[in-house]
């Protein structure tokens, strides 16, 4: 195995530890929503977008016709038309044949990671495959094991519903690298909290994913360069 892939796979042992349990409740509620056990794996090997896949199984078990949840999740993963222009410039030159899986394979998570050290993507898509795909084989195998066995475990005793959010606040801190990251973490949080009760169902966080960057972009461009620290702020969705 060369050392791009072992690397990628190393890489992806956070999002394995997330996306066991959260696939395991996404299992329990495709089930629940009538999906056989085939079915749900199936959806997580084809789809593999955790958000779009929650969102599915909800609709269905609202008895929702197949049209309205194929366009809302498509309006859900438009993010992947962002993240996606930020990863292509580190493989230019690359073969369509090794940027079609890569693309396919893309979630929020492997962006992050990605994203936090640019240094070990760019022209190595060999590492950003193997991370994609270990994160995708942890996925599915959480989503048949809740679907076979998530009957004979209570979730909440485990604390799996907040896995998902543990895993993003540690990709946070992967993404903090200078004072000025600090200041748009802060910021972004503020503006959600002060959000939370003016804006209806989860608007709050839209509200401040579209603020809070605006606002580091400001900072970046009137902060002069610090010794030792970046002054620059990637932005990503």
């Amino acid at each position: 195995m060369s050392g791009d892939l072992r690397q990628g796979i190393r890489a992806a042992l956070p999002i394995v530890l997330c996306y066991l349990p959260v696939g395991m409740a996404y299992g329990v509620l495709a089930r629940a929503a009538g999906l056989s056990t085939v079915e749900t794996g199936a959806m997580s090997l084809i789809v593999f977008a955790g958000a779009s896949q929650f969102i599915a199984v909800g609709m269905l078990a609202s008895g929702i016709a197949v049209v309205p949840i194929i366009i809302t999740t498509f309006a859900v993963n438009l993010r992947h038309f962002l993240m996606s222009s930020a990863v292509a410039p580190h493989f230019q030159g690359q073969p369509l044949r090794k940027l079609i899986p890569l693309s396919a394979q893309l979630t929020d998570e492997s962006f992050a990671i990605a994203m936090a050290d640019t240094a070990r993507i760019s022209g190595h898509p060999h590492y950003l495959m193997a991370l994609q795909v270990t994160a995708w084989l942890a996925w599915f195998s959480g989503s048949v094991a809740g679907a076979l066995f998530g009957s004979l475990i209570d979730s909440a005793s485990f604390g799996i519903p907040f896995a998902m959010t543990a895993l993003f606040i540690c990709l946070l801190v992967l993404q903090i690298k200078s004072r000025a990251h600090v200041a748009v973490a802060v910021v972004a949080g503020a503006l959600a909290l002060g959000f939370k009760g003016l804006l209806p169902n989860n608007l709050y966080i839209v509200a401040a994913a579209v603020l809070a960057p605006i606002i580091g972009l400001v900072l970046a461009q009137g902060r002069k360069p610090e010794i030792g620290i970046s002054p620059e702020i990637e932005v990503e969705a």
